[in-house]
């Protein structure tokens, strides 16, 4: 997206990204950027309503709708100051996150964010096409709207983060790029539901990823990375410099880390980082851009592998 990396090798929006000291060590560590834990409107909104619930406007009506104002402000400030201070201490390309829910959130919260020095930002998008009534273009123009005024008010770079919720994923990745987004992360893991039937209730999901989850978001990246005029970030599932090594192959410009960095620690970034550069000594590749996409669908001697081919071969065995 026109950012200067010293590696591809980015920490995913997390709570191992919401502190300036946690960035700080994502920093010491290896990353070469990170993506800042999400700012979630609706976040902001039920803390302010939960704090003016508790005034007494009795006295004064008006207080409460005033404290609301201040409120949201307050939990965006702070959220603003966090990038500032960040930028005060690391190097590497800070990189904002919102989710917003209403539309005039998303291009204020973009020129405020950029206004206090982000490096770009990635709009976490999350629109779940759940309702009978509202139809799959319905969604995707609610997705191009959001990234045409965005992309009007800011001059930074800009990613969509996207679900796997599309019929049509290669014009809807395509049309993104036409409304202004630099860059496609691919795919944004949704919290789930899970069901315990002891207690008969609904239950928060297992929160960490699988590296069994890599495989979808490879396959797109190899289908898009050389039809589509983005940079794609892969996402989800990447636990290893194994992972790592497939996604830029297929087409990615940097992968996403996060479960892993849970589980093995930040230091770990240091050992995909060796594991990495003793891969590509091997195969006498000085950068990741000599061998980024050399397995993409638009550079591959067999292009149907990557769509019917594989299918065909998983069912019936043939070589």
């Amino acid at each position: 997206m026109g950012l200067r990396l010293r590696n591809p090798l980015v920490v995913a929006s997390s709570t191992l990204t919401g502190s300036v000291k946690k960035v700080v060590a994502c920093e010491k560590a290896g990353a070469g950027a990170v993506v800042l834990k999400s700012l979630f409107e609706e976040q902001i909104l039920q803390e302010t309503d939960r704090l003016a619930a508790k005034l007494d406007t009795t006295a004064h009506p008006e207080a409460h709708d005033l404290f609301k104002g201040m409120g949201s402000s307050y939990f965006l400030d702070d959220y603003l100051k966090l990038v500032e201070d960040v930028k005060k201490r690391v190097q590497i390309p800070i990189i904002a996150s919102v989710n917003c829910v209403s539309p005039g959130s998303w291009t204020s919260y973009a020129r405020r964010l950029e206004g206090v020095g982000a490096d770009a930002l990635e709009l976490n998008v999350f629109l779940l096409p759940s309702d009978p009534l509202v139809s799959a273009r319905e969604i995707e123009k609610s997705y191009l709207d959001i990234v045409r005024r965005v992309r009007k008010s800011v001059a930074i770079p800009v990613a969509v983060k996207l679900g796997p919720h599309f019929t049509g994923l290669a014009a809807m990745t395509e049309e993104l790029r036409k409304a202004g987004a630099n860059g496609i992360t691919l795919f944004n893991r949704f919290y789930r539901p899970e069901i315990d039937i002891e207690a008969v209730k609904v239950v928060p999901a297992k929160l960490f990823s699988s590296d069994k989850e890599m495989p979808f978001s490879l396959q797109w990246i190899a289908l898009l990375s050389s039809a589509v005029a983005v940079d794609f970030a892969a996402n989800t599932g990447i636990h290893d410099s194994t992972g790592v090594i497939k996604q830029l192959l297929a087409g990615a410009k940097v992968a996403e880390l996060c479960t892993t960095l849970f589980e093995n620690g930040i230091d770990y970034l240091q050992t995909i980082l060796s594991e990495l550069s003793s891969w590509m000594d091997r195969h006498a590749f000085a950068s990741p851009s000599d061998f980024t996409g050399l397995l993409s669908k638009g550079r591959s001697a067999n292009p149907e592998l990557f769509e019917r081919g594989h299918y065909i071969r998983s069912l019936v065995g043939v070589n």
